[in-house]
């Protein structure tokens, strides 16, 4: 299957070549999808976009195209979901189709020997400090590269997969002076997720070296066995026990998450990122104190941060729940992540005051709602979505979900290391943290959501707004509040 890119990439690099990679695995048949395609595949229908997941990443360990090539063929013969057509019936009904063998192409980007004028100058600060200092066309063109792989990877991202006809990877490699300088891969959130990503460099990562023979013989069950699996009695008494969860939520919740909506002009959707050292430090030590994951003590800050910000509580947040703690999935390639739903009090024992539980109770309470939203986040999603409908419809108002919370470091350390850290090295510290607004969305589906960056020695909060209900101002309020919570925490 041909990968869709353009002839001309950027400053006259071409796709001028291609591998055809052969590939055979296990787990074909046709079927239905898994509760967690099904999920994926409705937000991408809402949000017109594959919401593809991937990049550019430098190579600097001497790979070749042939070693990209073999990497390419072990993520198709490997992963069942990377195999998978999605078609649909006349009705409407979805179903995979999951090849036991084909083609792939790696494409291959090559950079031309002469850079083109448009390229800016300044990009040679950017070429590898261990380049040529006497070969200034030569780091010319590295710069190039990393432009050219960049490019492609953000044409990738923007164009939505043809899932009827192309395999959910696409993979290439940009190649200066005959070598490998960047790989280029996107693949369509159906067919992974951040974990699935995760399990994949794992398995990649630990091959034999001599073989590339994975460690395990026996691959993780595949899309279409999970599905069959989530079909049964068991998989149907799972999503039933959720969905019992998620009805006495959303039976007792307040229907309204945020204010009123008040037209603030345009980039209405936005995003922005909190850098914070401190609040890196200070959730690892409240954390460490009171015995819960680093997770947790954001997840209470923030809860608590946004019924300070709005006045409506208690908070109500779907978090990202990825299902691999279950029995036999830590190593599933396809997505696993959904919602699950929580809600924590922050009110203290005298509501006649008004007053704030300590903090520390809020992150209790917050563990034990988030025990609970795990064990529940398991779920038809065309149930849930019936059970919301019918729920909406007897209470006669909507119950607003639109604020959600995702800590993406799998995988990443968050206890502390070291001595602890003390009051006024947090305070200093907060006077690092910076707040950018990068480019807006053209739409947005939810009205505010926190994602949790991979760094391993900040937090990097991305937030994602409906500047028409919460406002920009209000935004680095959030922010600095969060902070705050966790560093006053702090002996």
């Amino acid at each position: 299957m041909a990968l869709p890119v353009p002839q001309t990439v950027l400053g006259g690099a071409r796709m001028t070549d291609g591998i055809v990679v052969p590939f055979e695995g296990p787990g074909a048949g046709v079927g239905e999808l898994t509760w967690g395609q099904r999920k994926v595949w409705a937000l991408m229908r809402q949000a017109e976009s594959s919401l593809s997941m991937g990049g550019a990443v430098p190579v600097t360990d001497g790979r070749t195209v042939q070693d990209l090539a073999s990497e390419l063929a072990f993520f198709m013969s490997r992963y069942a979901s990377m195999r998978a057509l999605i078609r649909s019936g006349p009705d409407g009904t979805l179903s995979q189709v999951v090849a036991a063998f084909g083609e792939a192409t790696l494409g291959i980007l090559d950079i031309p020997a002469e850079v083109p004028a448009e390229v800016p100058a300044e990009v040679s600060a950017d070429v590898d400090a261990d380049a040529d200092p006497a070969q200034p066309a030569q780091a010319a063109q590295a710069a190039q590269a990393a432009l050219v792989a960049q490019a492609l990877a953000d044409q990738w991202e923007a164009t939505p997969f043809d899932h009827t006809r192309e395999w959910p990877i696409r993979m290439a490699a940009v190649r200066a002076h005959g070598a490998v300088t960047h790989v280029v891969v996107t693949i369509s959130h159906v067919a992974t997720d951040a974990g699935g990503i995760a399990a994949m460099l794992e398995e990649l990562g630990t091959r034999d070296p001599l073989t590339g023979e994975p460690k395990n013989p026996d691959p993780a069950i595949g899309p279409l066995e999970l599905a069959a699996l989530q079909r049964t009695a068991s998989g149907r008494r799972q999503s039933e026990a959720s969905l019992r969860h998620w009805e006495r939520l959303l039976r007792t919740a307040a229907p309204l998450r945020f204010g009123p909506h008040v037209d603030r002009g345009e980039p209405r959707y936005r995003r922005a990122y909190f850098t914070s050292r401190a609040l890196h430090l200070a959730s690892k030590a409240v954390a460490a104190r009171l015995g819960v994951p680093a997770s947790t003590a954001l997840l209470a800050a923030y809860a608590t941060a946004v019924v300070r910000l709005t006045g409506i509580g208690p908070a109500l947040i779907q978090v990202v729940v990825s299902n691999r703690f279950r029995p036999g999935l830590a190593d599933v390639s396809h997505p696993l992540s959904v919602n699950g739903l929580l809600t924590v009090d922050i009110a203290g024992a005298d509501t006649a005051t008004d007053q704030e539980a300590p903090f520390e109770e809020i992150v209790n309470r917050t563990q034990r709602a988030m025990a609970l939203c795990s064990k529940y986040a398991y779920y038809d999603p065309t149930q849930l979505e019936e059970l919301r409908a019918r729920i909406n419809e007897e209470r006669g108002e909507t119950i607003e979900l639109s604020c959600l919370f995702n800590d993406r470091r799998l995988g990443i350390a968050t206890e502390p290391l070291g001595p602890p850290v003390s009051r006024p090295e947090l305070e200093a510290a907060q006077g690092e943290s910076t707040l950018r607004w990068a480019e807006p969305f053209t739409t947005y589906l939810d009205k505010l959501m926190i994602q949790v960056g991979t760094s391993p020695d900040t937090v990097e909060l991305e937030v994602q707004v409906d500047t028409h209900h919460v406002s920009v101002a209000e935004v680095q309020a959030l922010m600095l509040d969060m902070e705050s919570l966790l560093v006053l925490a702090t002996p």
